[in-house]
């Protein structure tokens, strides 16, 4: 049952939506599956979700199923593929011309001199007239242009609204499959999570967790007062990297993740990682040292997106990441956050104790909570959570070194009982071990904490 520290993301896509691929990529280190909610439609995601569940029965533990909202993004319309080339003007309009861009805001902040960018930046323009809804813009740098494509104004940010009609038409599906977490593209604010989080109680779902992407400047201003109430944090550098010169971009990644560390947050890492296995079937060494260099940032989780939906090698993409995370972990000299509270302090303390002790930490959670302030903490080997359910299970997948174990509902006592049981049953544990064992009641505020030394 070794499990990596840092956890892996793998979105699904065409390369990755059948349950046999989906096993092998968990066996050889992923733990947690996105589906990315701007491509597809429900019968896709259906197909997506059975695949998830088919390729749980064959690894025999619970992996997280994440929901990415599409978002308030402005984007290209439905248009025939068009290449540009450098030097070439080209007419985006809000209905026709060589590109549609069916959003007002769009032409509502746009001025002569702007520069828009297309999906990854791969084509820029700046924009030489505006006229009411139409644009005229100089290409400055070219590649293919096609329907759906991301559209962003440098420097600039319109008012779209906080949730799209797709977006409710999303959560309202995630409430009635078995999703462990919901990625809200574009948070800029405290009120888009609590009203995702609203939405989500309605339909009787505040198990599923909610995670704010902070990908626009709005996002980065804002982003304390959105760790304060998210259920975790993820940097999302692909778009930030249309808002920000690219060189800015480690300072920002480090300050985003120093802040869900303080706040206690677990935090994720997305986009770019090992973009050249799409095509290839290693990675180059830029993409080693990034992904490593994360690793060191004692981040919770690392995200692939293309390499994992799209790419040729999607196993191989996953075992990459894998192998470079246990590299990077070891030796590492984790920086732990300040304990101001008791149950902070308790967490701490037994990450600690556990380590002093080279001690295998138990764990029983009912809800995860506890499990969420341990991990907080870096333990710098995996620790194991005894959970009455799987939907418990399957959210704390994403946490640092956690590796939950399902034992029931039970006692406190009874629960630690039970996962210490399954563990040794499972040659997890034996003979010569020592065991910090923990459990915290926060109904009565009663703290559990034992050692045990096996017998050899």
């Amino acid at each position: 049952m070794r499990r990596n520290l840092v956890k892996i993301i793998a979105t699904l896509g065409p390369s990755s939506s059948s349950g046999s691929v989906i096993a092998q990529m968990a066996r050889v280190g992923a733990d947690i599956f996105r589906i990315n909610m701007s491509h597809g439609d429900q019968r896709s995601w259906e197909s997506m979700v059975s695949a998830v569940v088919e390729a749980e029965s064959m690894v025999e533990r619970d992996l997280g199923l994440v929901a990415d909202l599409e978002g308030p993004r402005l984007r290209i319309g439905d248009i025939e593929p068009v290449r540009v080339q450098p030097g070439s003007t080209i007419v985006f309009s809000y209905s026709g011309g060589d590109v549609t861009i069916p959003h007002r805001e769009f032409f509502e902040v746009l001025g002569e001199g702007d520069i828009v960018l297309i999906g990854d930046g791969k084509v820029s323009l700046i924009v030489e007239s505006v006229e009411g809804l139409t644009a005229k813009l100089k290409v400055l740098q070219g590649d293919l242009i096609e329907s759906r494509k991301g559209v962003v104004v440098s420097g600039k940010e319109p008012e779209l609204p906080t949730l799209t009609a797709k977006d409710k038409m999303c959560l309202e599906y995630v409430a009635r499959r078995p999703f462990s977490h919901v990625m809200v593209s574009y948070a800029r604010s405290s009120e888009q999570i609590e009203l995702v989080r609203s939405i989500l109680r309605d339909y009787g779902r505040q198990d599923v967790k909610v995670l704010a992407k902070i990908e626009t400047p709005r996002g980065v201003r804002r982003v304390m007062e959105i760790a304060q109430v998210a259920d975790g944090i993820v940097v999302a550098r692909g778009d930030l990297g249309m808002h920000y010169s690219l060189e800015d971009i480690p300072v920002i990644q480090r300050d985003i993740v120093q802040v869900a560390r303080t706040q206690y947050k677990p935090v994720i890492l997305a986009t770019e990682f090992l973009s050249s296995m799409i095509e290839k079937p290693a990675p180059s060494r830029s993409e080693v040292v990034d992904i490593y260099e994360a690793v060191r940032l004692s981040v919770d989780a690392l995200l692939l997106t293309g390499e994992t939906a799209i790419g040729r090698y999607p196993v191989k993409t996953v075992q990459w990441m894998s192998r470079v995370i246990v590299k990077a972990q070891q030796g590492l000299n984790v920086d732990r956050p300040p304990a101001v509270a008791q149950i902070y302090r308790l967490a701490r303390g037994l990450v600690e104790l556990a380590e002093n002790l080279n001690a295998i930490l138990v764990i029983y959670s009912k809800t995860g909570r506890f499990a969420e302030r341990i991990s907080s903490f870096r333990p710098t080997k995996p620790y194991y959570v005894g959970v009455p359910n799987e939907k418990v299970a399957r959210a704390l997948r994403i946490l640092w070194a956690s590796e939950p174990v399902v034992v029931g509902y039970t006692s406190y006592e009874e629960g630690l009982v039970r996962t210490s049981r399954l563990l040794e049953e499972k040659g997890v544990l034996g003979p010569g071990d020592t065991v910090v064992e923990a459990a915290w009641s926060s109904e009565k505020g009663v703290y559990l904490v034992r050692v045990r030394n096996m017998v050899v």
